[in-house]
């Protein structure tokens, strides 16, 4: 099914849909089969059970939320998956209200100052722009390194909504890094913009993507602030998967291969196989890759682009906070040491109890120990700042990572013309869901929206068969 703009805002506006479920077959498990319990596949449970279907859920782990990740041990509840709820995330909003959860304003005494680390100088951002190792050209040296892309791309955009990103040419499906070069930025400038930049490398980084990313934003902030699930962000999926009741999620159901090549779809996960009539996949292209994929022989292969579509390599050192600055600077920090970036954490009170140091793309360290991080980020802090804090948790949404493989996609240049329309494409009965396919939405609401486009799909599969 070709999800176009017209049927999208159809499929949207249904409150209810006719219950009408696929014959059972003796050896069938279910009437769908979920690949992932994570909210693409939580949501896409609980839309087909309210209407009358029998899911099973699939899942490697024993944790519910895939990415949406609380840390309860360490103080101040940091998040090491998503976390803004958007104004305009009316599926995420929709269904914590409808499970009773609080979407609430963030601690309060939160701010966007920032200080830089750079070249063994510790200084607040605002002093960036004169700077003198400030290799920016003019018209961008009051953007720091971490914004200059934005700053750059804002005056390009092509696109004229949130839409527009799957219909304007190809001609603007470049990498940031040829953008960049275009307005100025010579090698240093771009090597320090891929510092924290939040893709793999410019290289790698379409600027449609860039685009849309930044159009989403605009819409959203203009409706106003983001806001936060009340307890952690992991308390919506945890909430989701008990609304299912029991027998429906399998925990420890680690996926070893689907086979699609039947009128019903069959995948083996642990000890067994499981069958039913219909499927949906969620699973990230890294792990999808490494797995036996059998689709129908008049199926278009999708397997290039789950192959290549690159996803953003991320490490995280989660600290407590002993004893701040000796200066008076902001705790929230752009650095060129290896810990990348700083983000303070603030309790219920606003009270600065913790910092996450966020390292993506390039400065990720693969082979490095969690110890190794620990050391590194406490030490670092202590010698640019004088800051005493105590590593609790080294989370890596990596390539280490076998049920992951990276923390969320980005299209890469090229990418976008040929595949956008083909990866929401069934495979026969296997339909495929999560934020990687998303359309009109990035992130959470992403990952919620392209759940409707694959459950309304089978429903009215299963009502014409």
């Amino acid at each position: 099914m070709q999800l176009t703009r017209r049927h999208f805002v159809a499929m949207s506006g249904l409150a209810a849909t006719a219950a009408c479920t696929p014959a059972i077959v003796e050896s069938y498990d279910a009437d769908v089969l979920i690949l992932g319990a994570g909210l693409a596949g939580l949501h896409a449970a609980r839309m087909l059970q309210a209407d009358g279907m029998n899911v099973l859920v699939l899942e490697a782990t024993d944790r519910i939320g895939g990415r949406m990740w609380t840390l309860d041990s360490v103080p101040g509840r940091p998040e090491a998956g998503g976390q803004q709820v958007g104004q305009s995330y009316a599926r995420i909003r929709s269904t914590a209200l409808d499970l009773g959860l609080n979407i609430v304003p963030p601690a309060p005494g939160g701010s966007r100052d920032k200080t830089m680390v750079f070249d063994g100088q510790v200084f607040d951002a605002g002093e960036w722009a004169g700077a003198a190792g400030n290799p920016f050209p003019e018209a961008f040296k009051r953007a720091t390194p971490d914004v200059a892309l934005f700053m750059a791309a804002a005056a390009a955009n092509p696109l004229k909504d949130q839409y527009a990103w799957r219909e304007v040419g190809s001609e603007f499906d470049i990498s940031a890094d040829d953008f960049l070069t275009s307005q100025g930025f010579d090698e240093q400038s771009r090597a320090l913009c891929d510092i924290a930049l939040n893709a793999n490398q410019l290289i790698t980084y379409s600027m449609l993507n860039v685009w849309r990313s930044m159009t989403l934003f605009q819409l959203d902030a203009s409706s106003g602030p983001s806001e936060e699930i009340e307890g952690g962000s992991q308390r919506l999926p945890e909430a989701m998967a008990a609304s299912l009741g029991d027998g429906a999620i399998i925990s420890g159901a680690t996926v070893s291969s689907i086979d699609a090549s039947s009128d019903g779809v069959a995948v083996r996960a642990g000890e067994r196989t499981y069958r039913a009539p219909f499927c949906i996949c969620t699973l990230p292209f890294p792990v999808l890759r490494k797995l036996p994929l059998t689709l129908p022989i008049d199926v278009a292969p999708i397997q290039p682009i789950v192959d290549a579509m690159p996803y953003t390599q991320i490490q995280q050192v989660h600290l407590e906070l002993e004893q701040g600055p000796a200066d008076d600077l902001p705790l929230m920090m752009w650095t060129d040491t290896p810990i990348e970036r700083v983000f303070p954490v603030r309790d219920a009170n606003g009270e600065i109890v913790a910092l996450t140091c966020w390292i993506n793309g390039t400065g990720v360290r693969p082979n490095a120990s969690d110890e190794d991080w620990k050391q590194l980020a406490e030490q670092t802090l202590a010698d640019t700042r004088g800051i005493k804090a105590k590593a609790h948790a080294v989370i890596r949404w990596d390539e280490t990572q076998g049920l992951s493989g990276g923390a969320y996609m980005h299209w890469a240049p090229g990418q976008i013309e040929p595949w956008a329309e083909r990866v929401v494409a069934p495979a026969g009965n296997l339909h495929f869901a999560g934020e990687h396919t998303s359309y009109l939405h990035t992130g959470m609401e992403g990952a919620m929206e392209s759940a409707e486009r694959s459950a309304y799909a089978i429903i009215e599969a299963s009502a014409a068969a």
